[in-house]
């Protein structure tokens, strides 16, 4: 098949090694399947012509490293609705080819939910690619944003199709599937010893919304703060790469550090895919702590950073966001729905962790490999 993967959060977040690997995932996935891959990416302009010609020429320089740089283009935008592809800029292609590409393809897989004309309606057949699931449909819910017309409609929530799941469906059909890694690309790494610490890569976030009644979460202060004395109680090293600065008002850096979590910037140690799959294989375990909407609303999510922790043989130990009922968890995979769980978690792993190295690497291969994780999807974008 002939796919266009669309986006709109790469050019302008070059620091971002995870969120370049995630995308990246597809790219090389469905490559390794035998398709042909293009990749648009759609970038806001910053009103300034010397910012926005280098941010196109760093993300082309990157597509390089992984000789993919002559299947891509850059749209640049204004900022303001477009009615036709002459208002705005193609690097990487002409807009006549752009045109003749989206004719082309079999299937458009559009990761952003603002892509409309000139460019969505030139598919033939359209599938939107949710990795964002309940804070996506709450906020289409609420009129702060609007979902193109597609024929079908992809969530990385492993519960949106279950009564249990509290995400309004929008009144459209959203078919599951599991996040997954392009198993190349990861290998199993020594293990990093005792010393190593428990580790994640998230943003410091503090956002809510308000939908029926309720205040659904965002925060990922608030996930962790939950389980902020974790490290004094089980003794262990924590470790999270999150973009808290050093001149926070709120003093989470401070509180985090006396109760013992150490704090990177993920721009630093993680800037690059090779970096941030380097500091994934120097942990010891993941700690996961998610966005409080997904046990809110039972969304069954989980990250693709943690199939990368798990495709290393490091395990993972999670707060339950309802994909227990979907996945088998308890060995390289632990989940938790409380403090004294969690401690339980990080003292089991530790105590059998060869066991759990191992039983990482097979949940990786046997259920989050790109290979089968994507025909899947395909399958459910046929006619």
């Amino acid at each position: 098949m002939f796919v266009v993967l669309a986006n709109a959060t790469l050019a302008q977040y070059f620091q971002g090694g995870g969120h370049w690997t995630w995308f990246l995932q597809y790219v090389l996935g469905l490559q390794q399947l035998g398709h042909r891959v293009f990749w648009l990416e759609v970038m806001r302009s910053t009103q300034k012509a010397d910012a926005d010609r280098q941010a196109v020429r760093k993300f082309f320089g990157r597509l390089t490293e992984f000789g993919l740089e002559r299947d891509a283009a850059v749209v640049v935008t204004p900022n303001s609705p477009v009615g036709d592809i002459d208002q705005v800029e193609v690097h990487g292609r002409s807009p006549i080819e752009l045109v003749g590409i989206a004719r082309d393809a079999d299937l458009l897989w559009n990761f952003w939910y603002a892509l409309e004309d000139p460019f969505l309606h030139r598919f033939r057949r359209r599938a939107f690619i949710d990795v964002d699931p309940g804070h996506l449909q709450v906020c289409v819910a609420l009129g702060a944003c609007a979902l193109g017309d597609h024929d079908t409609y992809l969530t990385v929530g492993l519960n949106v199709a279950e009564e249990s799941c509290e995400i309004p469906t929008l009144g459209l059909k959203w078919r599951p599937f599991r996040p997954f890694v392009h198993m190349p690309s990861w290998h199993v790494a020594a293990d990093p010893g005792y010393q190593a610490p428990f580790t994640s890569v998230t943003h410091w976030q503090w956002e809510e919304l308000h939908y029926q009644n309720r205040v659904l979460s965002l925060s990922k202060r608030e996930a962790y703060l939950r389980y902020l004395t974790l490290p004094r109680i089980t003794g262990r090293r924590f470790e999270l790469a999150a973009n808290i600065s050093r001149a926070d008002p709120a003093g989470d850096r401070e509180l985090l550090l006396r109760n013992g979590w150490n704090v990177v910037d993920p721009h630093h140690v993680a800037p690059t895919p090779a970096a941030y799959r380097e500091f994934i294989q120097k942990s010891r375990v993941e700690f996961v702590c998610p966005k409080p909407i997904h046990l809110q609303l039972n969304t069954g999510w989980l990250s693709d950073r943690s199939i990368a922790y798990l495709a290393s043989g490091r395990p993972v130990v999670s707060e339950d966001t309802g994909f227990s009922s979907k996945l088998p968890v308890g060995y390289g995979f632990l989940a938790f729905h409380s403090h004294d769980e969690a401690a339980a978690a990080v003292m089991e792993v530790d105590a059998n962790y060869q066991r759990h190295s191992l039983a990482a690497r097979e949940l990786a291969e046997t259920y989050f490999d790109s290979r089968g994780c994507l025909n899947e999807m395909l399958s459910a974008c046929e006619p």
